[in-house]
């Protein structure tokens, strides 16, 4: 669409004219909504290096005119993931079905990757959990087998699970993107908790 000076105008009974809009309302729309913009966007990002007048009262302000934010679209990168694992003799390996759109869960149309997310969380809802830190662990596994040494029974309640007998699930952190080149690996180690699970 292009913007003019005239719009045309047509009403029931009279030949269609035109009448002309001063350019400095469009101008001041624009700007208007262009500032409206920014304070929103601002209001909602983390902080930063930009500071807008009274930027925090437009916050409040902002919240209630576009309550959805830009959290409503995405989750955080920085949040913490939860990777399921079984011991297979000696080794750990991961049994996370993820991602959701590979082939083997059908490109997204087997939903059982997303009931693992389920499983995951009622086993680390249960009052017998004991998280095992990582801080002195060079590795995933290392953490891990200085976690089993510490683990619990349990009884998974998920009617189709997937973790069974020695299991685990290690909260790990995604590598910053500042350290990207400092770290081979794309998430850290927290801490771990280790069952020996009883499946129904």
């Amino acid at each position: 669409m292009r913007i003019t000076k005239r719009i045309h105008i047509t009403t029931a009974g009279e030949a269609p004219h035109s009448a002309a809009v001063p350019r400095s309302w469009v101008s001041t729309i624009a700007a208007l909504w262009v500032v409206v913009s920014l304070y929103v966007a601002q209001s909602f990002v983390p902080h930063n290096v930009l500071s807008l007048p009274a930027q925090d009262t437009a916050r409040t302000v902002a919240t209630v005119a576009a309550p959805q934010g830009w959290a409503f679209f995405t989750k955080s990168a920085k949040d913490p993931v939860y990777e399921p694992y079984h011991s297979f003799g000696d080794s750990w390996k991961s049994v996370s079905l993820t991602p959701h759109a590979k082939a083997s869960n059908a490109f997204g149309f087997d939903r059982a990757s997303r009931s693992q997310g389920i499983e995951v969380a009622l086993m680390l809802h249960q009052k017998n959990v004991k998280w095992t830190s990582c801080e002195n662990s060079s590795t995933i596994h290392d953490c891990l087998e200085l976690g089993a040494k510490k683990a619990m029974k349990a009884t998974n309640p998920s009617p189709s699970p997937t973790l069974c007998g020695n299991a685990a699930v290690v909260e790990e952190r995604p590598v910053p993107w500042a350290w990207r080149d400092l770290s081979p690996e794309r998430h850290t180690p927290e801490r771990v908790a280790v069952w020996s699970v009883k499946c129904p």
